[in-house]
């Protein structure tokens, strides 16, 4: 019996020492666990251990390629968090190159001043031209005078003497001869008496537009020269 004793204590010793090897990491052994000192709790740093705080976190300055999600403001109402209506995605990035909404803003502020000044320029070239128009007591409106005239067709739309221009309506327009005036006008053998019912042509070189009943009257082509006289 003695023997056999001796047999299972050096048994026992052998796998004493595998497991002990195995635990150890080849050959490393491993740090015996030490009990926290008296009346510390057990989730306490040990004692001489050097505990490193995490560094506060600071608020990203624009420009510095931070995170565009990160620039995104938070508004509050009545001390709640509102999230923004339009979040930026944790994924978006500018293009290279792409202008900020400030530049934007810079631009179409000088496109609107440029096109301001272009009708500035429209306007006080228009007033130039009607001021350089020669006024109507001054026209030669003795016997038959011959002018450019055309044909204007804007049914529905407003005239300066009043009312709209219908279809049917017989009338001219003239820059600056009197509402109402009656003038008569000749061209390939016909002639009709209408009235000055709007105003214009503005195209230079042109004198009188005729409405389009006008013209069917008179077999007038839509432009070209016309014999015309006040009427009486």
């Amino acid at each position: 019996m003695p023997a056999a004793r001796r047999r299972a204590g050096a048994l026992a010793a052998i796998a004493s020492l595998l497991l002990g090897g195995v635990a150890g990491g080849c050959g490393k052994s491993l740090p015996a666990a030490t009990a926290p000192p008296q009346g510390a709790s057990p989730a306490t740093d040990p004692p001489g251990a050097t505990v490193t705080q995490p560094a506060a976190q600071q608020p990203p300055r624009p420009g510095t390629g931070a995170n565009p999600a990160a620039l995104t403001p938070k508004r509050s109402r009545g001390g709640r968090h509102v999230a923004p209506a339009h979040p930026v995605p944790p994924a978006f990035q500018p293009a290279p190159g792409a202008p900020s909404d400030e530049q934007v803003r810079a631009e179409l502020a000088q496109l609107s001043a440029l096109q301001r000044e272009e009708r500035v320029r429209q306007l006080s070239a228009a007033a130039a031209s009607l001021a350089g128009l020669l006024p109507w007591s001054l026209e030669n409106r003795s016997g038959t005078q011959v002018s450019v005239a055309s044909v204007f067709t804007d049914y529905g739309l407003g005239l300066a003497c009043g009312g709209v221009l219908g279809r049917y309506q017989l009338g001219v327009a003239h820059k600056t001869a009197p509402c109402g005036t009656l003038i008569t006008f000749s061209y390939a053998g016909r002639s009709i008496t209408v009235p000055v019912i709007d105003r214009g042509p503005y195209i230079a070189g042109r004198e009188w537009d005729l409405t389009g009943a006008t013209a069917e009257a008179l077999g007038f082509p839509g432009l070209g020269q016309i014999a015309w006289s006040v009427g009486r």
